[in-house]
């Protein structure tokens, strides 16, 4: 027995704590550090994949038990004075030292307790034994449990309060050994699986940490509770552990056994042929890369959860995470997965689907599958969603982003992924999440420089983890795909890159540790046609077609570069009796879904004729992972790859009769002439201009797509992409970009390095293991995920209402109005738009109190960052409304909200 009724008053330590308040309504007012200690140790032990890390349990509950000794530092145990343990340290300090227990426990574990712990740590056969630095790795990764890494106390005061409690630590450690009585470790002779160990491990805590601490799944106790140590681990911690883990959405599953395609999609009766590829390629063993090239509309995603589940059938991989670049495709996505997720698992298992990213919550299908608290029982799900019992998430996992990297399948965008590797708070939560999963990743060429570094780092780090991923792409470059193949291979610790070489389209590319394979692949049948490209130069000349087919009854897209130029281009059709759509990304939130599913119930796959016939200009909205089909397309000059995204929404779809009967897209460009000069394209598409800053680069599309004359697909696709997409970097003495772009596409080019060197400092570096001095750690907002050349705010709409502010949202919807929806309503609210043209919202004297009170609805870092989260308060004027802002050069401007058109500045009048 374990018991520590005579160790002076150690049991009286506290580890977690409440408000007095709340204490005399529901019990006790702490919680003992011991049990703490071994709630999260009883979670490690227990949470499914916790058997990767290779340790045996009783290793694992030793070694995480210990993330909360710094707790036993005074300074810690002063911040709550009624929690004061005077039995053991007698009378609470006139003066306590600041505490930082995390630090602090790193101190206790490398030196205090360091003779303590050596029986933890054996010595091999050969008489290897493990080494102060690698013993200290393994302090820091359950020390760093507070989402940063952590060095050693400096401050003198704290080593004083260290030395105070140090027989305790030791105490304290003697008591871990006799509950666990662990085995010793052997020494990590691979410095690989000690690099493995302490990421896994840093990741493992955390997850375990956020668990246990719940104090709704482990009820606080008294010091007389833990007075039989052992006895509480066994009866009480583990208990509760298990019923936490199920309550959290963690439970077990186990994967499916793999029956082809059919047993994910039923209705899919003849695979296409990159799916049927995937049921029966030879996958590489080991953690492998799967990179599908294909046709948009080919099935690449049904065929890439075929090779997910193969992975996880063969116990390979335990989940999935499925990454796209927006939120709206990573919403349309969560949809597609809820139909057939629990197909990859068996029918006993209870796999949760969360769908994570910044504005999850405001995703009505992901809130109607999220279950009550503490309640994953079918039966206790909304009543009125038809598969209640089928898809599940639970709101431990749901309510965060970070935690919903933790469910079994996840669906979000790829920027949480990427924080996996990037210096931000609980990195390795995300770790953890991604862990044992595929990673597939969808749209993959749609990355600047900054990004393809990042997803670099993101597949070298997954790998060296030993994980698989997957990627998707209809227009990827040769450059871009060998870059990310040869970072999978350096994950995997082989120096050869495996060149790659084939051109064929469509293309499966699988890389293991041997090398790589490229498996050409044929086109899906139906898919092979040929859309012409007609250029025009000028903005009349679209406006004509668009007339013209419009008074044929045709669905209409024209998908412009700015939002400016849409809103412009959707009231000169007006002003021409065409009243249009209106769709881009500056609409408050509340607006923009409303839109979105208004086009896709007109112009998606199960739209009918009466409703189709409509106009919509739109911006690069609609270009990705929207299901939509139009007669007739126009769109403004862009990158060959976006080019052909586009081209893809146009008669996507098999239909009886269509009014105009023509594949052709009509393209709006200056014509790509031999000379150009530097104004080529600003002179015709100055927002084009802003936006796509290589100049080269459109001019090198538009000239091949004139040479060309049409898309055909899949024959050309390759090529076009290829004679568009080099750059002058890659082409060297080859290049033959004009003299007049040359300038241009060298600073483009310039800054492209630099944004590859800003990732590359950024990311983590997975060699240096989870240290402090490895990456400048800091919180989210400071290291993106996004290398923005013109950075944005967030602007929340408000409307005064009776002396109070209300979120827009709730203006269109009175449920929002709710006190309990504040926080839904002020996020339905939210438009982004670039700080240089918006970068305050005055506030009039009489206001300020109201603007204040709306704000201390916010979170806390909502309402601190004043500069980032912006509140404009409109006003009713004619059609519209209106507010008052500054631009960043301090000009007074006025900011106009339309529901058709959406957002738009412009300068104030003077006087």
């Amino acid at each position: 027995m374990s018991g520590i009724a005579d160790d002076g008053g150690l049991r009286f330590f506290w580890g977690k704590a409440r408000p007095v308040q709340l204490a005399q309504d529901t019990g006790f007012l702490m919680h003992p550090l011991i049990a703490h200690m071994l709630d999260v140790a009883a979670v490690a032990i227990l949470l499914p994949g916790s058997e990767r890390l290779g340790l045996d349990y009783r290793q694992l509950g030793m070694l995480v038990a210990l993330h909360d000794i710094g707790k036993l530092v005074p300074g810690f145990q002063a911040k709550v004075p009624e929690c004061w343990p005077e039995q053991a340290l007698g009378a609470y300090p006139e003066r306590a030292t600041s505490s930082r227990h995390d630090s602090d426990g790193l101190a206790l574990l490398d030196h205090v307790c360091q003779d303590a712990l050596a029986p933890l740590f054996g010595v091999d056969a050969e008489g290897n034994s493990w080494l102060p630095d690698e013993k200290s790795r393994v302090g820091r990764a359950i020390a760093g449990h507070h989402g940063a890494p952590v060095s050693a106390i400096e401050d003198r005061a704290r080593k004083a309060d260290i030395k105070v409690i140090a027989p305790y630590a030791r105490k304290l450690v003697s008591l871990l050994f006799d509950l666990f009585r662990p085995p010793p470790i052997p020494p990590y002779l691979a410095a690989e699986a000690l690099l493995q160990l302490e990421w896994r491990l840093a990741g493992l805590t955390v997850q375990a940490d956020w668990i246990g601490s719940r104090q709704e799944w482990f009820p606080y106790v008294s010091p007389d509770d833990v007075a039989d140590a052992s006895g509480y681990f066994w009866n009480h911690a583990l208990r509760h552990a298990q019923a936490a883990i199920v309550r959290a959405g963690l439970a077990p599953v186990s994967a499916s056994p793999f029956q082809g395609i059919a047993h994910l999609f039923p209705h899919i009766r003849t695979p296409s042929p990159v799916q049927a590829l995937m049921e029966v390629a030879s996958l590489p063993t080991g953690p492998t890369l799967v990179v599908i090239e294909d046709m948009t509309g080919s099935g690449k995603t049904e065929a890439a959860l075929v090779a997910a589940h193969r992975l996880m059938a063969a116990g390979r991989a335990n989940g999935l995470f499925v990454a796209l670049p927006t939120m709206a495709t990573a919403n349309a996505m969560f949809d597609r997965l809820a139909m057939a997720y629990r197909s990859l698992f068996q029918p006993s298992s209870h796999p949760s689907l969360a769908l994570a990213h910044g504005r999850a919550l405001l995703d009505e299908r992901f809130v109607s599958v999220l279950a009550p608290e503490d309640a994953l029982e079918g039966a206790a799900l909304k009543t009125d969603r038809a598969e209640a019992a089928e898809v599940c998430c639970s709101a431990w996992l749901g309510s965060e982003s970070r935690r919903a990297l933790l469910a079994q399948v996840g669906v979000g965008t790829i920027d949480q992924a990427l924080m996996a590797v990037l210096p931000v708070r609980f990195a390795t939560m995300r770790q953890a999440g991604l862990a044992g999963k595929v990673l597939l990743v969808d749209e993959c060429h749609a990355y600047d420089p900054y990004m393809q570094e990042e997803m670099a780092a993101l597949l070298r780090f997954h790998a060296a983890m030993g994980g698989s991923a997957i990627l998707l792409s209809a227009t990827l470059t040769r450059a871009v795909r060998q870059k990310l193949a040869a970072a999978f291979r350096e994950g995997l610790r082989q120096e050869d890159p495996a060149e790659l070489s084939s051109t064929a389209y469509p293309l499966v590319t699988l890389v293991g540790q041997v090398g790589a394979e490229e498996l050409p692949c044929a086109p899906r049948a139906g898919l092979e046609r040929t859309i012409a490209v007609r250029q025009v130069c000028d903005e009349a000349s679209v406006m004509t077609e668009i007339v013209s087919a419009a008074c044929k009854g045709a669905a209409v897209a024209w998908v412009r570069n700015t939002v400016d130029d849409v809103i412009a281009s959707a009231k000169a059709l007006k002003e021409k009796g065409i009243e249009a759509m209106v769709f881009h990304a500056r609409f408050a939130m509340v607006d923009r879904l409303a839109i979105e599913r208004s086009v896709l119930a007109r112009f998606g796959k199960d739209s009918t004729a009466p409703d189709r016939a409509a106009v919509l200009v739109a911006s690069q909205v609609i270009e990705q992972s929207l299901d939509l089909d139009f007669d007739v397309l126009c769109t403004d000059l862009a990158p060959m790859d976006l080019i052909i995204q586009r081209a893809g929404r146009l008669r996507r779809h098999k239909r009886d009769e269509r009014p105009v009967e023509r594949d052709e897209i009509c393209l709006f460009s200056p014509d790509p002439v031999e000379d150009p000069d530097p104004k080529w394209i600003s002179r015709v598409l100055p927002g084009t201009a802003a936006v796509y800053r290589d100049a080269a680069l459109l001019w090198r599309t538009a000239r091949a797509l004139k040479r060309a004359g049409a898309i055909r697909s899949p024959d050309s696709v390759r090529t076009l992409i290829e004679e568009a997409g080099e750059t002058i970097e890659e082409a060297g003495e080859t290049s033959d970009v004009p003299a007049g772009l040359t300038g241009a596409a060298r600073d483009v080019e310039g800054k492209g390095r630099a944004a590859r060197g800003a990732a590359a400092r950024n990311v983590l570096n997975y060699l240096t293991g989870y240290a402090p001095e490895g990456a400048l750690w800091e919180r989210d907002i400071r290291t993106p995920t996004r290398l923005e050349e013109r950075p944005s705010v967030t602007v929340r709409l408000g409307v005064m209402r009776g002396g109070e502010v209300v979120p827009w949202a709730a203006l269109k919807d009175s449920t929002l109005a709710a006190p309990h929806e504040k926080k839904r309503a002020w996020a339905l609210s939210e438009v982004s738009v670039a700080r240089h043209t918006l970068a305050a919202c005055p506030v009039s004297e009489d206001r300020k109190a109201a603007v204040a009170a709306a704000r201390s609805d916010w979170s806390r870092w909502e309402r601190e960052a004043e500069d980032l989260y912006l509140l404009l308060i409109l006003e009713e004027a004619g059609e519209g409304w209106e507010g008052a802002g500054c631009s960043e050069q301090g000009r007074d401007i006025v900011v106009r909200y339309d529901q058709q058109y959406g957002l738009l500045i412009v300068p104030a009048l003077a006087g």
